[in-house]
């Protein structure tokens, strides 16, 4: 026998904003119809198109049949069903009154072949339609439609979410921890990310922590494969400048732009006041550093008197644009920073310093926040890593000897073997904060050394190590205020 399907509450609010448009008229009765009950359809043979999701695949039309002089109003019923079945368990959608049409989304049309009839992608499916009516309170015989056939293709749909991670990435090869990318609102199958990424490699997954299915590079950057077993190849999209990007994939036509997004408005950034050792020098401020991970961010990391600061853009003039303090004086926890500029005669705001010592000051010109840290020195660091005598012992790493009456200063002279090694803060904890270069094996002539946080972005994440390749006798010059290393055979 036919049946009516109930649909859970959330499956038939989607579908019912997937059906088009419905004909209906207020005649409920008509009175003198005795026409046939008719039912066509606006394609015989249908594949349906995910990129067109939400437009319509197929109109249903029937004619308003006839109340056999009854008096009484018409119900219409549209009945489906696989061909072959005699609508034996067909799905039943009562219309209701007076509407003589019905519109089939594409993913309308898609989600009921998958769901109810459990019919596969990419294979031409065959269905029945027919229209039977039920007049008045259904005490009087209603018609039935001759049914017609149609021949339907579903397609397999994407996913609804996309994750990108890499060693480009800030999370690394760690797939729990990727990112997501944001479906587009309107397009099917279109996801964007922002954000910023360094020289390295990544791939997008559909689920967090599932290796696969993934889509990789495909035949070359601007198109996607989407892999499916280990056995499939693993191409990489390949990040060769740190910068902020702008990707934007398409699951459907597996294609992908990167794109690097606006450049920084400046390149180089400078600290003038009476708090910085230069003073009010503003022929020769002293100069901030570019992050190496993320070039719209500027360090600045010094041992301040108490005074004043401002960032210049430029040298030479003090009628230039600078960046300051949204109020003059703020505390040095207010995050908040400004661009001025010169020509508009802005007030002449500062940060102030009111106690003179060591700080880390990060300048972020995309977000235009600032981060004012006083800083604490390490009484203690060590070297762990297979070119250490100590080797890979996180519990007893080989010591730094600290520099007299030189609080931020470590040095190490002695035998190291060809290997790795990076700088904890702390013994017994891989999970703790390292001193790390900025990129994997740097050439031991790099002087950067960047406190890197545990969790805190890509340095962390793929695990940044100093590559001994000769091994001999070493001297090791660090600097945990300045962020420096010198590194120096003997």
């Amino acid at each position: 026998m036919s049946r009516i399907y109930f649909l859970p509450l959330c499956c038939l609010t989607a579908l019912m904003l997937c059906f088009g448009a419905c004909k209906k008229t207020e005649n409920f009765a008509p009175v003198a119809n005795n026409g046939p009950l008719t039912i066509s359809l606006s394609d015989s043979t249908l594949r349906l198109d995910e990129s067109g999701r939400d437009k319509t695949a197929l109109t249903v039309n029937w004619s308003t049949g006839s109340n056999h002089g009854y008096g009484a109003s018409i119900t219409y019923v549209l009945e489906m069903d696989k061909k072959g079945n005699n609508f034996s368990s067909s799905l039943k959608n009562n219309i209701g009154k007076g509407v003589y049409s019905l519109n089939y989304t594409n993913l309308a049309m898609n989600t009921l072949l998958s769901t109810y009839w459990s019919a596969p992608a990419g294979a031409a499916f065959t269905l029945q339609a027919r229209i039977y009516t039920i007049i008045g309170d259904g005490t009087m015989k209603g018609d039935t439609s001759v049914p017609v056939t149609i021949t339907v293709t579903p397609y397999k749909p994407v996913s609804t979410t996309l994750y990108i991670f890499g060693d480009a990435t800030a999370t690394g090869w760690n797939a729990n921890a990727a990112d997501s990318l944001t479906p587009d609102a309107a397009i099917p199958g279109l996801f964007h990310y922002t954000g910023v990424l360094s020289p390295g490699q990544f791939k997008f997954i559909t689920t967090r922590g599932s290796f696969l299915p993934s889509y990789n590079e495909g035949a070359d950057s601007a198109h996607l494969f989407y892999r499916t077993a280990d056995s499939d190849p693993d191409d990489k999209f390949t990040i060769s400048k740190g910068n902020l990007y702008t990707i934007d994939v398409n699951l459907l036509s597996l294609t992908i732009v990167v794109s690097e997004a606006q450049a920084p408005l400046y390149s180089k950034l400078w600290i003038v006041g009476d708090a910085t050792p230069n003073g009010w020098n503003i022929d020769n401020p002293n100069q901030l550093k570019v992050d190496p991970f993320n070039a719209y961010v500027f360090h600045y990391n010094e041992v301040l008197k108490a005074g004043e600061f401002k960032f210049p853009t430029s040298t030479g003039n003090w009628g230039g644009d600078f960046y300051r303090p949204l109020t003059n004086h703020p505390p040095i926890t207010d995050t908040t920073a400004a661009l001025t500029f010169g020509n508009a005669n802005p007030p002449d705001n500062k940060w102030v310093i009111t106690n003179a010592g060591p700080y880390k000051i990060s300048l972020n010109i995309l977000s235009n926040s600032i981060h004012i840290v006083p800083f604490t020195p390490y009484t203690a660091l060590w070297m762990v890593g297979d070119a250490t005598p100590n080797g890979w012992n996180i519990n007893s790493p080989t010591v730094m000897t600290p520099v007299a009456g030189d609080p931020y200063t470590f040095t190490y002279s002695g035998p190291l073997t060809a290997g790795e090694f990076k700088i904890p803060v702390k013994t017994g904890d891989w999970g703790c904060d390292f001193f790390r270069p900025d990129m994997n094996h740097p050439a031991l002539t790099d002087g950067n050394a960047p406190f890197v946080p545990h969790g805190g972005g890509t340095a962390d994440a793929n695990d940044y190590k100093w590559s001994i390749t000769a091994a001999g006798n070493y001297t090791i010059t660090f600097n945990q205020l300045y962020e420096t290393i010198s590194i120096v055979k003997q």
